[in-house]
């Protein structure tokens, strides 16, 4: 699963990983207005989304998380880590004009965002899940 991007914002270059505390990450909202927002749930931090850096888009389909409103976003960046089965890391560059698929789920007065993740067949691919990439216009 996405465990750190990399991507810039107002002319800066940011590399967050998911388990520094704190971690935000670009997100493009339908107006076109963009944003950095905080990214997932960490272990120790009391939210009401799920644990972790995203979210199975068969969690999504099933209307798991509908209790949140979560609202799709696309997430800008250029590129992303995944770590294997094996626990290897692996950098993956996104493609111009492509986008991360995002869910933003707002709480109280602020927001967090997750990845929507695709399930993978261990047998073909060797990493469990892969982020959704979607492409321009919204």
């Amino acid at each position: 699963m996405c465990q750190a991007v990399r991507f810039q914002f107002e002319g800066k270059d940011f590399e967050p990983h998911f388990a520094s505390a704190r971690a935000c990450i670009p997100v493009r909202m339908k107006n076109g207005q963009d944003l950095l927002v905080c990214w997932g749930r960490r272990p120790r931090e009391r939210a009401q989304g799920p644990f972790g850096p995203g979210i199975r888009l068969s969690a999504i389909q099933a209307g798991v998380w509908d209790k949140l409103l979560p609202q799709p976003v696309k997430i800008a960046v250029q590129e992303f880590m995944e770590v294997d089965v094996t626990g290897s890391q692996h950098w993956f560059r996104v493609t111009t004009g492509q986008y991360l698929q995002g869910v933003l789920i707002r709480e109280n007065n602020s927001y967090r965002v997750y990845v929507v993740q695709l399930d993978c067949n261990t047998n073909d691919i060797c990493f469990e899940r892969w982020p959704r990439v979607v492409s321009d216009p919204f």
